[in-house]
């Protein structure tokens, strides 16, 4: 599945109080395209889930420092993540997703809000193991009563997640696959993955979890996501940020980094359907029941891919209020400092 071409054309240059500014227009890897294998559906839920999940944040004094809930729509990536879901499991996954999008928000602006965004204080909370997770603690306790195995495998996920984050400053990234690897844990992507389980009520033993393809369609799907986010956050400008796969690569311009980076995630997703296509076929009759929690777990991870890298093109996050434009053009305008 060809990629766009990346090039850049239509270079503006300012001067503001002495200092040079320009930005460029670039396009983008075709990121929908690269990953149309993956079908998109959304939850019928998504607009009631929304609006509860937003004044639940608000309630709470979780504010986004960069842009209002109802901009972020993190009830629509629940919505398009978990397609199936009933209405009070989608309820908690969106709040989980709310209280991830804040803390990678914060850390991104290096901004200080409310009592929750003070550097030191969640370093501390993440010794605790629990941070700003810890605002959902009766409801997780109750769904890990209901499924213990699964709670097991969640809070493991969050907990190498707030790991990840006081870890960061320090974190010497080297090559490319020390960079993937440390992402995994760092985008915090791994806890939704796991709510997939909980989300389909699926009982999977850990004998299948520990499955090595499922291991790998698993961070294939995490791959896919973390990367592309790392694509589009360019629109932000530049310089990128170091912990971004766009300056892990070596390449002597952003035009070839974005041609690379997106060949990455096209080689993931074909390591996706490869490895998904052989774990079906090898899956066999006399387990009838674990071949059809495997089934709904795949399908899982397949909506996550499409619901996530839709959703990049829908907030406001990424591109502001020009989603639309890139999702159909994949051109955007990115500010260069210098």
């Amino acid at each position: 599945m060809p990629l766009a071409t990346v090039t850049s054309m239509n270079e503006s240059r300012t001067t503001v109080e002495g200092q040079s500014s320009h930005t460029i227009c670039i396009q983008l890897p075709d990121l929908l395209a690269v990953c149309s294998p993956f079908e998109l559906r959304t939850n019928r839920h998504c607009k009631v889930i929304s609006l509860e999940s937003e004044r639940w944040l608000l309630d709470s004094r979780v504010a986004l420092p960069s842009m209002k809930w109802g901009s972020a729509k993190v009830g629509l990536l629940a919505a398009a993540c978990y397609p199936t879901t009933d209405a009070p499991q989608l309820r908690l996954i969106a709040d989980v997703l709310g209280l991830l999008v804040y803390q990678l928000d914060h850390q991104t602006l290096g901004t200080s809000t409310d009592d929750h965004s003070d550097a030191e204080s969640e370093c501390s909370d993440t010794r605790t193991e629990q941070g700003i997770f810890s605002l959902l603690s009766d409801r997780l306790s109750s769904a890990a009563y209901r499924n213990p195995a699964w709670y097991i495998r969640f809070h493991k996920a969050q907990r190498a997640f707030l790991h990840a984050r006081c870890e960061t400053p320090a974190f010497d990234v080297g090559n490319l696959e020390r960079y993937i690897s440390f992402r995994r844990q760092h985008c915090g992507f791994l806890m939704p993955l796991e709510m997939i389980a909980y989300a389909g009520d699926l009982r999977l033993p850990e004998n299948l979890l520990s499955n090595e393809r499922l291991e790998i369609l698993r961070d294939c799907a995490c791959d896919i996501a973390a990367l592309s986010e790392d694509i589009v956050y360019c629109a932000k400008g530049t310089p990128i940020d170091p912990l971004n796969v766009l300056s892990v690569i070596e390449s002597g311009s952003l035009e070839g980094a974005l041609v690379m980076a997106g060949n990455i995630v096209n080689r993931r997703v074909n390591a996706f359907l490869d490895v998904e296509r052989a774990l079906l076929q090898g899956l066999t009759m006399d387990t009838q029941s674990g071949n059809e929690s495997i089934r709904s777990y795949v399908q899982g991870l397949r909506d996550w891919v499409a619901g996530f890298v839709n959703w990049l093109y829908e907030t406001e996050r990424y591109f502001g209020d020009k989603g639309s434009e890139v999702r159909a053009f994949g051109w955007v305008f990115v500010p260069v400092q210098g």
